[in-house]
Parts: C-alpha cells; sequence; structure tokens
C-alpha cells in the first residue's frame, strides 16, 4: 500500500465515523458477466463491491458528501480485477504464491482425489493421470466434426458421460464410456436423451449411481427447465419455472448431487440473491420452485459489517452436508467502511444456512491469487479440486485446509471447466 493510499483510507475512517450506520445504503455488487463453457472470458472481469446512489440518502449532509469521494476513491483502488480468464496452462513461475501441499501422489495413494480425469480436447476428450497429467487414451467423438462441449462423472470415479455436438453445433446428443482397472475407456455408448439446441443448454449432472442423468435447459421465454432421465431409456421427468436464471451455458456444474440421490441441487439467481435449492425427487414433475427448498441463498449487496461473497457457481458436497462457494472475490467490510480482500472457497451448512469455513482462503494482493472455479469435491468438501490465478498464470490442484498441490494439467487447457474427476 502506498502513502496516498494510507492517508485516503484515514481520511475515510475519520469522515466515516461522522455519518450514522444506519444512514449508509447497503454496499452492491454488480451482475457478474457469464463465463461461457468452451471459451476462455479474456474479457471478463472480477466483480467486486461497489456502491450504490447515494445522493437521495447522503445529499443533505456536507460532511457525507466528503465521504462520497473519499470512499468512491477507495474503491477504486481496491485490488484492480484481473483482466483475463482461465487460459493455456503456460508462463515461467515455478509455483503459485499460496501455500503449497503435499506431492499429489499422496492424495492419490491414499484415496483422497481419484486417479483419473477426463479433459476436453479438440478432438473429442481424454483420460489423463492425476498423478502426472499424462493421457491414457483418446475418446474421439461420433461424428465427423463433431465436439465434445461438456462432461460429467458419477460417484464411482469410472464413469463418465460425454455431452456431444456435430459439426452444425445445434443438437446435444450423450455418451458414456466406463474406465477400466487401467484407466482405458470402454466404447462409447449413445444415450437415448437429448436436446435439440445446445445454446439452451445449462447444466449437466449425472447421478453418483451413474442411473440417471440430469439436464437444465432455457428454452425460451424466461423458462428454466431441469429434466431427469434414466440413463438407459425411459419416461424423463420435467420441472419448469420462471423468474430466475439457472447456470449457464454448457455449465456442467450448476447440477450437482448428493450421494443419497433423494434431492438434486440446483442454482438459481433472482433479483439481489444467488441461492442453491435442493429439488425433492420423489415429487413427478411439474414446478421447480413449488418442489425444491432453498439451502442456502447469498445476498448480492452487504452493508457495513457485513462480507460479500463473489460465487459463480455453487455446488453440493457427495454427503450433502454443505455448498461450495468457489469465490473470486470475498469483500469483508468493516463497521467503519473499510474493505478487506480475499479469495477461497466458502462452505456453508445445507442445514443453517451459515458459514462453516473457507478451504483454500488466501488474501488477496493485487488481484492474487484469484479463485475461478471447482472441478471436484471430496465426500466433506475439505479436500477439492479447483483452478486459480496465481503468480501469472493459471493453476489446477488440489486444495486442503490453506494449501494448494499444483496438477500437471494438459497444455490444450484453455475453457472455463476443462473437464471433470
Amino acid at each position: 500500500m502506498n502513502l496516498i493510499e494510507d492517508r485516503i483510507r484515514a481520511a475515510a475512517r475519520a469522515a466515516a465515523e461522522t455519518v450514522a450506520p444506519d444512514s449508509v445504503p447497503p454496499l452492491e455488487l454488480p451482475t457478474a458477466r457469464p463465463r461461457r463453457f468452451g471459451r476462455s472470458p479474456r474479457g471478463s472481469r472480477s466483480p467486486h463491491a461497489t456502491w450504490s446512489t447515494w445522493t437521495p440518502r447522503l445529499a443533505p449532509l456536507a460532511a457525507a458528501l466528503a465521504v462520497i469521494a473519499i470512499v468512491i476513491t477507495t474503491v477504486t483502488l481496491s485490488p484492480p480485477p484481473h483482466q483475463g480468464g482461465p487460459d493455456l496452462v503456460t508462463g515461467t513461475a515455478a509455483r503459485p504464491d499460496v501455500p503449497l501441499g503435499p506431492p499429489v501422489s499422496t492424495y492419490v495413494r491414499s484415496g483422497q482425489v481419484p486417479p483419473y480425469f477426463v479433459t476436453l480436447t479438440p478432438s473429442g476428450a481424454s483420460v489423463n493421470l492425476t498423478v502426472s497429467g499424462a493421457a491414457v487414451a483418446t475418446i474421439r467423438t461420433s461424428l465427423p466434426g463433431g465436439t465434445v462441449v461438456a462432461v460429467t462423472a458419477a460417484g464411482d470415479d469410472r464413469t463418465f458421460v460425454l455431452a456431444e455436438q456435430g459439426q452444425d453445433r445445434k443438437a446435444v446428443t450423450f455418451y458414456q464410456v466406463q474406465l477400466g482397472p487401467s484407466g482405458r475407456p470402454s466404447a462409447p455408448t449413445r444415450l437415448p436423451m437429448s436436446v435439440t439446441d445446445g445454446n439452451t443448454m445449462t447444466g449437466l449432472a449425472l447421478s453418483p449411481d451413474g442411473a440417471k442423468l440430469a439436464i437444465a435447459v432455457a428454452p425460451g421465454g424466461g423458462v428454466q427447465q431441469v429434466r431427469l432421465y434414466p440413463i438407459h431409456g425411459g419416461a424423463g421427468r420435467t420441472w419448469s419455472a420462471t423468474g430466475g436464471t439457472l447456470g449457464e451455458h454448457f455449465s456442467s456444474w450448476s447440477l450437482s448431487w448428493p450421494a443419497s440421490q433423494r434431492t438434486l441441487a440446483f442454482n438459481w439467481s433472482a433479483g439481489q440473491t444467488t441461492s442453491v435449492r435442493l429439488l425433492n425427487l420423489g415429487t413427478a414433475g411439474g414446478s421447480l420452485l413449488a418442489a425444491s427448498r432453498p439451502a442456502v441463498t447469498l445476498a448480492k449487496t452487504a452493508e457495513l459489517g457485513q462480507t460479500l461473497y463473489q460465487c459463480q457457481v455453487m455446488t453440493i458436497t457427495p454427503d450433502g452436508s454443505a455448498i461450495v462457494c468457489p469465490s473470486s472475490t470475498i469483500t469483508d467490510i468493516a463497521k467503519n467502511g473499510t474493505m478487506t480482500y480475499s479469495t477461497g472457497f466458502p462452505e456453508f451448512s445445507v442445514t443453517t444456512g451459515r458459514l462453516i469455513r473457507i478451504t483454500g482462503h488466501w488474501p488477496r494482493k493485487q488481484n492474487d491469487p484469484f479463485v475461478y472455479t471447482m472441478f471436484w469435491s471430496g465426500a466433506s468438501g475439505q479436500v477439492l479440486i479447483g483452478m486459480i490465478h496465481s503468480a501469472g498464470r493459471d493453476w489446477v490442484g488440489v486444495i486442503s485446509g490453506n494449501r494448494f498441490t499444483p496438477l500437471n494439467v494438459p497444455s490444450s487447457l484453455g475453457t472455463y471447466a476443462f473437464g471433470t474427476w
């Protein structure tokens, strides 16, 4: 922090003491630009706190007018947002600027993380070793000129479903592959369900037992749907709602399953809140909101003495106890208006909605480090695999506590969600 910024912050604190706490409007986050699957969002910015309109409430007070100028300046001087998105894993940095964890082999040998992962490639997908990143086998697309646009995994770490588009980039078809003991995949098996227009698909999640596939779709007219299909055929069920949004284009994480499979977690953004709702799968279909309940709800605004979490997509842990929120920016707002920035993976209780812990919680200094997303969670959420930006490059790694173990991922990495475990 430089001398000028020190003086501005000191002046802000002194001026803030002259304003009654209940006269200050809430801090508000701008709506984040959607990150599109399969594209590197180079134009995206890390949204951070901004102040809502001041004039109606503070114009009569000369002292408060001084606070306006000072506080706006302070926000402007806060850690600058990252200008790029997940990029190729390149650069000369030897390690991220966060505490390092044990070798990845420690996690694999102990069974804490799966031994294989499937990543997307220009020609289809590939199976890779978690320990080394080495490719075990390639999965080719079934259609000439086709593209694998998403992949989702069952709870056995061996069963995967790939979503594929043909050369016309319209309809999406689905294929199942099984990994053998050596990690080599079976021949893809075509599944009976499909999505007519891939541009409307906003979520995909294979059930832990590999028997059901959940797909989120936005067919138009403001309608959001969750469709659930038996994996090998049979009648599907559909739940629909309006008044909010569910997921993003080709997102694989807007839907997630607990191991019990009695509910399905889905992200729901409406107005000034973002929530994860639990859909009761004992219902026959119909109203998405009537058949679900909110598990965790986060506000997009905060007042003095509160915390803002900038979450893109939230996911339920396999044991169903917590919701993980990869948070690019965590803004702690002190009662005197001082803001402290950090990044990490906050986890909230499904039972109470309250914060349990923050895994990988690191202070941000000039936007370093910066959490992007989560690809996999252990049973209780205490071991994660996710992506961060640090030391001038992007890293995929295992996160446990506040320690990060970098993984050797394929050099073809260039998408926001490149695959799964």
